[in-house]
């Protein structure tokens, strides 16, 4: 068998030995199977280099921990010992010392580090994403696609996640497009995070089925390399807000809470911030669910995420008719300047505020009718469950757009509607 034959072999294996919890067995067939095999050739770590020499056992244990979910203060600390070591370190450690420190929260080192190296364009890419710049990760991953770097499917996706963030949807994709990755995924390890990125622009434009097919899609494929922690990968969460866009509340609940039994093992605050998001979500809106997320992600340097569930925040008190705090948020999401796409939901949000004319929060019948059309039913299908006219829930729904600050049933679809 060839080398490659028996790698695959060998993932299969270890897949189903770390789907069990034996990861101490998993691991031992990952050092034993194939003599003089890097280790990284079976931990998942998207768009790494390859090393000129051996990889450093220690900062390998760490991308494992990172990986597992276990182990974040110790994971991070062998990454900065390497990273701090004297010397110049090949681009394959440089790499993985960094994507741990990233998946252990510590953005701001990861930037530091970064920032005095050179020739990194793509990972800097994904730090600058992840602090909350996405115009300068589409500078830097725009260039490194004009230089034709590999991976080209890890460079794709980080850039359509920056183009997500700010609101280029077209172009982004047109990206795809012009890679021939629309369609469906060859089965390798970098394809996950396309089909994570991809899920989220379909989310963004209010395709959630399709969207939720690419997250689901993105576990499974992350499963076969023993990959838990939802700092890799959100995709769980992720999934959680397309369940709950498409009106599966079960299934939200499911993915939210696993993410966020994860991510608080593993202890990252923005792992458990996202969770929170989707748990609030997935619970028909909680305001103190999204306030604990939003001091958790505050703390991650994760600024585009802790916007998002700051809107929700606002739109959701608003709802409730609790105008000053609803006010403060907004103020506060007004404030992003770098995020054009924040900026725009909150001037839509600040000017249903100033329209305020005392009545903002849903009445029980509003409430009731804007669950229903959230969930895809139509205005004639509402009528006959209610027993109503259809003229009658016309009028419901367009008090409902006018409280809740949307425009029409796509900006309802995005929009946390209060259950109780």
């Amino acid at each position: 068998m060839t080398n490659n034959g028996l790698l695959d072999e060998v993932r299969r294996t270890r897949f189903e030995l770390v789907r069990s919890g034996r990861w101490n067995e998993a691991d031992q067939l990952a050092r034993d199977a194939v003599p003089g095999l890097e280790p990284a050739a079976v931990a998942y770590l998207p768009g790494l280099p390859k090393a000129r020499g051996r990889s450093d056992p220690d900062l390998f244990r760490a991308v494992q921990a990172a990986n597992r979910g276990t182990g974040r203060a110790e994971a991070s600390g062998i990454a900065q010992r390497v990273l701090a070591s004297a010397g110049s370190l090949d681009a394959g450690t440089f790499w993985q010392a960094l994507t741990v420190l990233i998946h252990a929260d510590e953005v701001a080192l990861a930037h530091r580090y970064w920032a005095a190296a050179t020739g990194h364009d793509l990972l800097g890419g994904r730090v600058m994403l992840l602090r909350g710049d996405p115009r300068a990760a589409v500078r830097l991953l725009d260039g490194a696609l004009g230089r034709g770097i590999r991976p080209r499917v890890v460079a794709v996706a980080w850039l359509v996640l920056a183009l997500r963030e700010t609101g280029e949807f077209a172009r982004a994709h047109a990206v795809l497009e012009t890679e021939r990755l629309t369609g469906p995924l060859p089965e390798r390890p970098d394809s996950a995070e396309l089909c994570f990125a991809r899920g989220r622009l379909l989310l963004a434009q209010g395709q959630s089925a399709l969207a939720l097919d690419d997250f689901l899609d993105c576990g499974r494929r992350l499963a076969t390399w023993g990959v838990v922690n939802p700092a890799v990968v959100p995709w769980r969460s992720s999934a959680a807000l397309a369940a709950a866009d498409l009106g599966d509340l079960v299934l939200a609940r499911i993915c939210a809470d696993k993410d966020l039994v994860a991510a608080r093992r593993w202890g990252g605050p923005r792992g458990i911030g996202l969770a929170l998001h989707a748990c609030a979500l997935a619970r028909g809106g909680d305001d103190v669910l999204l306030e604990e997320a939003l001091t958790c992600l505050g703390r991650a340097s994760t600024a585009g995420e802790a916007l998002r569930a700051r809107h929700d925040l606002a739109q959701l008190l608003l709802a409730r008719g609790a105008i000053e705090r609803a006010r403060e948020h907004t103020r506060r999401l007004r404030e992003a300047k770098f995020c054009p796409q924040w900026t725009r939901e909150a001037d839509v949000l600040a000017s249903r505020l100033l329209r305020n004319d005392g009545e903002s929060a849903l009445s029980g019948q509003e409430r009731r009718i804007a669950l229903m059309a959230r969930s895809g039913r139509s205005n004639r299908e509402i009528a006959a469950e209610l027993g109503l006219t259809v003229r009658t829930v016309e009028i419901h729904l367009t008090a409902v757009y006018r409280k809740m600050g949307v425009a029409g049933r796509p900006g309802l679809r995005r929009a946390l509607v209060p259950t109780a």
